[in-house]
């Protein structure tokens, strides 16, 4: 199995952090009003993002959590320590099955914010300008 100090654990989580500031400077920028784009094409991604969570939220990480109790290892000690093993590995972990997928649950609530909030800034600059634009005197 592996551990904390496993290479590809490492990488992954590096990745998982990577891509979480990555979404939040998108965030930021996106509140600022420099990341904003076409309303058709945000809400359509927006849309995908929110799908997305709702198969992470209403199934894997329901299907996960139900991994935290699971059977047919024995009654030796080797059998129940494994069994215990499996079980932390599935939810109580810090890198657990459960813990992995809200940390992907986190990262699609933050892309899809981040869509809906850039739209709106697009909506409203638009908005201010025809104001703008309706107020000249022609």
């Amino acid at each position: 199995m592996a551990d904390g100090n496993d290479p590809a654990v490492t990488q992954n989580a590096s990745s998982m952090e990577g891509a979480l500031a990555q979404w939040q400077q998108y965030k930021q920028k996106a509140e600022s009003g420099e990341f904003r784009m076409d309303a058709q094409i945000g809400d359509a991604l927006r849309g995908r993002a929110q799908t997305m969570l709702d198969g992470l939220e209403g199934v894997l990480l329901v299907t996960a959590k139900q991994l935290g109790r699971i059977g047919g290892f024995g009654t030796l000690p080797s059998a129940e320590a494994l069994q215990a093993k499996f079980e932390n590995k599935a939810v109580n972990d810090s890198d657990s099955a459960v813990n992995q997928l809200k940390k992907h649950i986190d990262l699609v609530t933050l892309m899809r914010d981040t869509y809906a909030l850039s739209i709106r800034k697009l909506s409203d600059t638009d908005q201010a300008n025809a104001g703008q634009f309706n107020n000249m005197d022609v």
